[in-house]
């Protein structure tokens, strides 16, 4: 459906048929007592609505038909058909035929000297919108040329180059665990299920996170350890308990330098476990809508950027094309994976650029992408969440406090476009 709706067209089509509908009823029964004037100012009304009524009509449907719009396309591909749709009576909009009424009007009830004076400002007007709508279809036309011209003038890669970025990106590859929203969201969660937002499934004895200033922080992610542990190929992750993600969505510091990041874990058995209530100062859209996730085995290769970490070989200036290239073929490819909200361990998808300095001892705990509006279209899955603009956040810990189960000294950094 257009943008503006169908109540504005909808109230004008009631309108244009009433109004429209008088002026012929009066035309028909009173055709041979009506004064001249009267019938032509009769006619030029119901043909006014008439118009109005079909150009009201052409708003309220859809186009739903591709052929529609492929035939609006080929309609517009040359200067005679853009001059042809112009004066084509079917598509003029209801201003010009208001313009024609006034003009009618103008010669029934005016002097001749203001309805020639008239009728010579409304083609002025009509002839130069209409050198204006063909200068614009020529620019259109002229941009699509260079578009096309510049297409044909890409850069041609190395492929030698390519292939050895290649085998050196893959080389580096890590196992990593994609993240994604199960299918069915509707049944009620069990307790303490792998979930995206709502209450976590929390002891007797926790308390709810909360930032430097008091504010209540929202649970992004709760992850059952034990979904992991099928997938986690390393052997690096808890096998069993819980890990909960916070993070403080009002403000969404950039760094967690407010107290406004927290990771819990605990291993208690789910009968130690009982659903939170949310704080009441947490605002109801920084509850996130409740769903369940599910887990894939994945292969990461590093960012450009990281690359240059991990390997002493030296990079050409020369060859960074090739270096981008690489990466973009590999993550077209689906070498990388890509879970629907996120993932971890790996390499992280970066924005700009490196958050940790040591890839080896530095470990990706978390990637959370955003789920928002600006892509997500269907219902089916939450969509109430955007970390700047489009952007991830990143969790980061280091392998001895991973390995050692503590999650209090995380490395968190928010990116977006």
């Amino acid at each position: 459906m257009r943008k503006s709706g169908i109540l504005l067209p909808a109230i004008a089509l009631i309108c244009f048929t009433i109004i429209g509908g008088v002026a012929l009823r009066i035309l028909v029964t009173d055709w041979e007592t009506e004064s001249r004037t009267r019938i032509i100012m009769l006619i030029a009304v119901v043909l006014l609505m008439t118009h109005g009524w079909y150009r009201a009509l052409v708003h309220i449907r859809p186009r739903t038909s591709v052929d529609e719009v492929e035939d609006e396309v080929e309609q517009a591909s040359s200067v005679k058909a853009v001059i042809g749709a112009f004066f084509n009576p079917m598509k003029m909009r209801f201003r010009t035929s208001l313009s024609i009424f006034i003009l009618v009007l103008t010669y029934l009830f005016a002097t001749p000297f203001m309805f020639w004076a008239l009728l010579v400002l409304l083609i002025a007007l009509k002839g130069y919108m209409l050198y204006q709508l063909i200068r614009y279809h020529k620019a259109v036309k002229e941009l699509a040329r260079l578009s096309a011209e510049q297409t044909a003038d890409e850069v041609e890669f190395d492929e030698e180059k390519v292939k050895h970025y290649m085998e050196l990106l893959k080389s580096f590859g890590r196992d990593a665990i994609q993240i994604s929203f199960a299918q069915d969201g509707n049944a009620p969660l069990p307790i303490g299920c792998s979930k995206y937002g709502g209450r976590p499934d929390v002891p007797a004895d926790f308390q709810w996170p909360h930032d430097n200033s008091g504010r209540p922080l929202s649970l992004l992610l709760q992850i059952n350890c034990a979904d992991l542990a099928p997938h986690d190929r390393e052997g690096i992750l808890p096998t069993s308990g819980h890990l909960y993600f916070f993070y403080e969505l009002s403000q969404m510091d950039w760094d967690g330098t407010e107290n406004d990041v927290r990771v819990i874990y605990n291993d208690l058995p789910l009968s130690q476990l009982h659903p939170l209530d949310f704080p009441e100062n947490l605002a109801d859209e920084y509850q996130l809508k409740e769903w369940p996730l599910q887990f894939t085995h994945g292969t990461s290769i590093p960012t450009i950027e990281e690359l240059s970490q991990l390997t002493d070989e030296p990079f050409n200036e020369d060859d960074e094309d090739e270096r981008y290239e690489t990466f973009d073929r590999l993550w077209n490819e689906s070498l990388i994976g890509s879970g629907d909200i996120g993932s971890m361990l790996g390499y992280a998808y970066l924005i700009q650029g490196s958050i940790v300095d040591d890839l080896t001892n530095e470990v990706l705990l978390l990637q959370l992408d955003s789920n928002g509006e600006y892509w997500r279209e269907d219902d089916k899955t939450p969509h109430d969440l955007l970390f700047g603009d489009d952007g991830c956040i990143y969790f980061y810990i280091k392998r001895e406090d991973l390995l050692a189960r503590r999650f209090d000294n995380i490395k968190f950094a928010l990116q977006c476009y």
